[in-house]
């Protein structure tokens, strides 16, 4: 039972701890942490928009799962976790923007607490948020209660996780013959279920026409006697990971039928006996690989959008896929990178959108419309002009040779972006969004 004392005492610290060290390094000190360009420790991604711009708008808060760590997180890591992915499925129905507040080792007691301080106006100490200890981060964020409550009041969609760190003394227990498993699950539910009520209550309270999507909570644990663990164990485990789902089921039915708009991503289930291969458990670290993130990720998709979308497979001579207010641009002629910008036969991206297009062969212009908006792009000329005003480009349209065709390739950002489109390139898929 070794391998379980270590487990039992060390991963908590092993993980949150290093967690904390990697990511505050990373946030604070500027480093790009979700695709994100600001130096505050908040994580914060909003692709390119104009003013008249109506996006979805994505509120993430919660633990460590939230914050998207995972093993072996440097400084340089980019966190790809449930809340990026969110993110990208939103990017599929149009446009969206995302604000990411999770801290590392957070309680149930301690969301409670900082979403109630958010409620009334006030920036709470790290002393008074439990688990926050674990974050170094942590006084930095709560210093940003304000901003938490101002984005929960626009938020259109609300996620979180949070659990794992009231439920993580359960390997002890487990494996302690003089626990008494029925009282310590009572009492954990019973603090458990009242604190998160009480946030999802306030959350509803400060965004009362948002959806509210919460998982529940996985074990990391697996049944090997490698780490110590019995089946007899696992299955008390196993046993008490159900038990918590239908705590959380219960508290949103009560919700849900006083008219709070918040539902369940269930993943949980998922994770048992695939603990190894969704989890970094074998390597001493509780958090969910890139498979387990997207099990969670995928749970949140279908409760929100009842489908996760991914593009269509791309011949081996295509880098990028594109697509437009939810549709992907099927063409013959495929997109063209260069200098790292993504270029576009102009007659697809503008069927795509459904503009009007205008050819002068003599100038070797096209002339896009869109609404009110029109972009006029000269081949190799390194002006636009968008609404008769000139504007600088470094992307500038150019001729390209297709079989025996020769098509104009326009690029594609700057394009959207004059014609007031949201253009946002995910190269965890290798996407570009169109989103009017």
């Amino acid at each position: 039972m070794k391998e379980v004392d270590f487990l039992s005492r060390n991963i908590r610290k092993i993980t949150l701890g290093a967690a904390a060290v990697l990511l505050s390094a990373s946030l604070l000190n500027g480093a790009p942490v979700a695709a994100a360009e600001s130096k505050t420790p908040v994580i914060q991604k909003e692709a390119v928009q104009t003013e008249a711009a109506s996006p979805f708008r994505i509120v993430a808060i919660g633990d460590s799962l939230t914050a998207g760590y995972e093993f072996e997180f440097t400084e340089q890591s980019i966190p790809y976790g449930y809340v990026e992915r969110i993110y990208e499925q939103a990017l599929f129905h149009g446009r969206a923007q995302y604000v990411n507040y999770g801290l590392l080792g957070l309680k149930s007691e301690g969301l409670k607490n900082w979403l109630e301080a958010a409620q009334i106006g006030t920036s709470p100490a790290a002393a008074d948020i439990a688990g926050a200890d674990k974050d170094p981060r942590a006084a930095a964020l709560l210093a940003q209660t304000g901003a938490l409550r101002s984005n929960l009041e626009q938020a259109d969609l609300v996620v979180l996780t949070i659990g794992g760190n009231d439920f993580s003394d359960i390997i002890t227990i487990a494996r302690n013959p003089d626990a008494d498993l029925e009282e310590w699950s009572s009492n954990k539910f019973t603090s458990y279920t009242a604190a998160l009520e009480a946030s999802l209550r306030t959350i509803h309270s400060i965004a009362p026409n948002a959806r509210i999507v919460v998982s529940d909570v996985y074990s990391p644990v697996p049944n090997l006697a490698i780490v110590g663990v019995s089946q007899v164990q696992y299955d008390q485990i196993q046993k008490y990971v159900g038990q918590a789902t239908k705590q959380i089921d219960g508290v949103i039915a009560k919700l849900t039928s006083e008219g709070v708009k918040a539902e369940v991503a269930h993943s949980a289930e998922k994770f048992s006996l695939r603990e190894q291969s969704l989890t970094w458990i074998l390597k001493k670290d509780i958090h969910p690989n890139q498979d387990g993130y997207a099990v969670i990720g995928k749970a949140f998709a279908d409760t929100i959008w009842n489908e996760y979308r991914t593009p269509l497979p791309r011949a081996e001579d295509v880098g990028i896929s594109v697509i437009v207010n939810g549709k992907e641009v099927v063409t013959p002629f495929k997109p063209v990178l260069k200098a790292n910008r993504t270029y576009l036969a102009f007659r697809d991206i503008a069927d795509a959108m459904g503009a009007e297009t205008k050819w002068d062969n003599k100038a070797k212009a096209v002339t896009i419309t869109l609404g009110s908006n029109t972009v006029e792009l000269a081949v190799g000329a390194t002006t636009m002009l968008v609404n008769g005003k000139s504007v600088n480009i470094d992307t500038p349209a150019f001729l390209h040779h297709v079989g025996k065709e020769q098509k104009i390739y326009v690029p594609l950002a700057v394009l959207a972006d004059g014609l007031d489109y949201q253009v946002e390139y995910r190269s965890t898929l290798k996407t570009a969004f169109i989103n009017r």
